[in-house]
């Protein structure tokens, strides 16, 4: 009987053993995935890029009517597509963009898809100037920059970039953040 009870005990150990074996297994995975859980997103974060879109208005020397594209993430941006909207009518290309706002400014054009653009960094994908801002925009005497600022008003620009790591963001001319997306498809882009 003795030996039978011993033989249990010992059973009973090595089956106490090999639970908390296991426990201890299971813990220990879930920790090393949550440690790799935030692992990732530490390395997300620190190569988030966050372009700010606006248009602008200079009337100094002049007109200046333009989109200034600028990288305030900590990553560099890989600028998949610009798409430019007058109203609800996309804008096909620079030379639709120059049709639609006049053929006699001159112009200066910056490819930006394909673009990298690092974390600070900035650039003008196109910029419209005229000496004669009165005459551009259709009014007489001095142009007040508040008038002039409307004249893009029905205008929108929207700009779908992605990170080192593949995520990828839409940015647009309104003040809401940009917004996570799943990728970037070219269907809807202007050739900018």
């Amino acid at each position: 009987m003795t030996e039978k009870r011993s033989l249990l005990s010992r059973l009973r150990f090595e089956t106490v053993g090999s639970i908390t074996a296991i426990v201890v297994g299971v813990i220990a995975l879930w920790v090393s995935y949550d440690q790799a859980q935030v692992m990732r997103q530490d390395i997300r974060a620190s190569v988030w890029p966050a372009l700010q879109v606006q248009g602008f208005v200079d009337t100094q020397n002049g007109l200046a009517i333009g989109l200034n594209i600028e990288n305030a993430g900590v990553g560099p941006a890989l600028i998949e597509r610009i798409s430019v909207r007058q109203g609800q009518s996309l804008v096909a290309d620079i030379e639709d963009l120059r049709s639609r706002i006049d053929e006699s400014a001159d112009i200066s054009f910056d490819t930006g898809t394909g673009r990298i653009l690092a974390s600070g960094g900035a650039f003008q994908p196109f910029v419209f100037r005229t000496d004669d801002p009165a005459g551009f925009l259709g009014v007489e005497g001095p142009v007040d920059p508040l008038l002039a600022s409307r004249a893009i008003g029905g205008w929108t620009a929207e700009v779908c970039y992605c990170s080192s790591l593949g995520d990828c963001w839409l940015s647009d001319t309104t003040t809401n953040p940009p917004a996570e997306i799943d990728s970037c498809d070219a269907d809807e882009a202007s050739a900018l």
